[in-house]
């Protein structure tokens, strides 16, 4: 039987690059997670717990070395994906009172045919609600895309989709933006004002 030739110093330079490579893959992965058990970290976990196990065979081989890891079972898998729970934040600024003031006036008396100007300026004589009563004359969406035209300045938004647990009452109404233990982020989105700005130069370029 002819005897295993041990692997050359240049496989073994080239694994110790390859674990290198995926120490800064998993670094990266880490830290731009997106929950606890984000799936880029454990692919990231896996190829680095391969690229380890790779090195640490070969330098034995070669040299009888050993290396400090210890390897264990596998990152557990995230549990299967029952439910999940979109979550929106958008940020404005009150740009102009005035202009938010008269745009719930005049959401208020299209609601209400035959009301006074008077009547509407009475019953919204505040800023708070004046926004309270636009939002609850358009939907969110709609309020957005003309956000500028009524007083307010965007500062940007985010969108979460988490994976939750199913409920079959509306008891989770009572807390319905509470982080519980068996939730994670699978998917964010962060929309700033500079990315619009910068969205909309590149189309002035074209």
């Amino acid at each position: 039987m002819s005897q295993v030739s041990p692997p050359t110093p240049d496989r073994v330079r080239a694994a110790a690059e390859a674990l290198k490579n995926a120490i800064d893959r998993h670094l990266a992965a880490v830290e731009q997670r997106k929950g606890e058990s984000d799936p880029v970290v454990f692919q990231a976990f896996e190829e680095l717990q391969a690229a380890a196990e790779a090195y640490d065979d070969l330098l034995y081989d070669a040299y009888e070395e050993v290396t400090p890891f210890e390897f264990g079972d596998s990152a557990e898998e995230p549990e299967e994906l029952e439910a999940v729970s979109i979550r929106i934040r958008r940020d404005y600024l009150i740009e102009d009172s005035d202009a938010v003031l008269a745009a719930a006036r005049e959401a208020f008396l299209a609601e209400r045919p035959g009301v006074s100007a008077e009547t509407a300026a009475e019953a919204i004589k505040t800023v708070e609600s004046a926004v309270a009563t636009l939002f609850d004359a358009y939907e969110p969406d709609a309020l957005d895309e003309h956000a500028e035209k009524v007083g307010l300045a965007p500062v940007g938004s985010t969108l979460w989709v988490v994976a939750t647990e199913p409920h079959e009452d509306d008891e989770w109404l009572d807390e319905p933006f509470r982080s519980g233990e068996s939730e994670r982020v699978i998917y964010r989105l962060d929309v700033t004002v500079r990315d619009e700005a910068e969205g909309d130069d590149d189309n002035k370029d074209d």
